[in-house]
């Protein structure tokens, strides 16, 4: 099994991230790999604190999903786990994803729970990220898995290689696994805890550049007429984001004082990622901060995955 760690946070997440996971690796059997551009600073440090954690560095800047599509072409386990450094995993994270990962499905994917109590803005973000992924859930087919708790089978990964080479975004990446009508499994017993901290103008540009990279993504190949329709949809979203929170926050019966608490943030989180999301679908490209920054001449992020 191999674990690949997406730094988002750096210096201040990545060592608690680390920490969880290296105390379930025993013997040979499981792999940490962190894919990193130079930028996160103290990196040697880290290094020296987690000897056996694979890094690999790349020259100049990449985006997240640049790196997270070369920590999977590094990686070597027939099972291969996604997460990111502002994750950390429960105590039997690895030992539960071997589990269900005998069954025959091409993606399991797990549960993301909040850390701990935490300002309104980034209970803001951990509700319009993963508050759909927030316990309990039952266990069953799901058409959407989060990047920060979701494993694969390589072989599956493999056949779909042409889609995430490049760059590895989660929502091609199960698109086409169910396009070959390969199946996507939530499990409730596969569960991180997650804590990032970002001020409020940080959150916007956030929501922003990832609700424009949505934009961007889903009508990259669509036509002008299908395109119009999104484009005129975009009106209603932040009114049927918040919507969608506040469903999944009652439903479970849980965090309800934490949603009333962040919901002036939230709205304006899902107000700047409805913006982005615009923009994405008018201009059908995501903005320069997740533009891939591949250069021509380096061929490691651009090579087959079947290879």
């Amino acid at each position: 099994m191999s674990v690949v760690v997406v730094i988002l946070g750096g210096r201040s997440y990545l060592p608690r991230c680390l920490e969880a996971l290296v105390q379930q690796v025993s013997g040979e059997d499981t792999e940490i790999v962190v894919p990193c551009d130079g930028r996160t600073p103290d990196l040697a440090a880290v290094r020296k604190l987690f000897p056996a954690v694979r890094f690999i560095t790349v020259s100049g800047p990449r985006t997240y999903a640049e790196l997270r599509a070369l920590g999977v072409q590094e990686s070597r386990g027939t099972i291969v786990a996604l997460t990111e450094d502002h994750c950390t995993p429960n105590s039997d994270w690895c030992a539960q994803i071997r589990k269900a990962h005998a069954g025959p499905h091409a993606a399991v994917g797990g549960a993301v729970d909040k850390k701990e109590s935490d300002t309104a803005v980034n209970w803001a973000l951990y509700l319009a990220d993963y508050g759909r992924y927030m316990s309990p859930m039952p266990e069953g087919p799901l058409h959407h898995l989060s990047d920060c708790n979701v494993s694969y089978k390589r072989s599956s990964l493999q056949a779909i290689g042409d889609v995430w080479h490049n760059e590895f975004h989660e929502p091609a990446v199960h698109e086409a696994l169910r396009a070959r009508g390969e199946s996507l499994w939530f499990s409730p017993h596969v569960v991180v805890r997650q804590q990032r901290s970002l001020g409020f103008s940080e959150a916007v540009k956030d929501r922003y550049s990832f609700g424009r990279l949505f934009g961007g993504e889903r009508v990259a190949s669509a036509s002008w007429l299908l395109r119009l329709f999104y484009i005129s949809f975009s009106v209603l979203l932040p009114g049927l984001l918040t919507a969608r929170v506040a469903q999944h926050v009652f439903r479970r019966r849980r965090c309800t004082g934490a949603f009333l608490y962040a919901l002036p943030a939230l709205a304006l989180l899902n107000l700047a990622w409805a913006w982005g999301e615009f923009v994405g679908y008018v201009t059908g490209r995501p903005g320069d901060s997740l533009t891939p920054k591949t250069p021509a001449s380096d061929t490691r992020l651009r090579k087959s995955a079947a290879t």
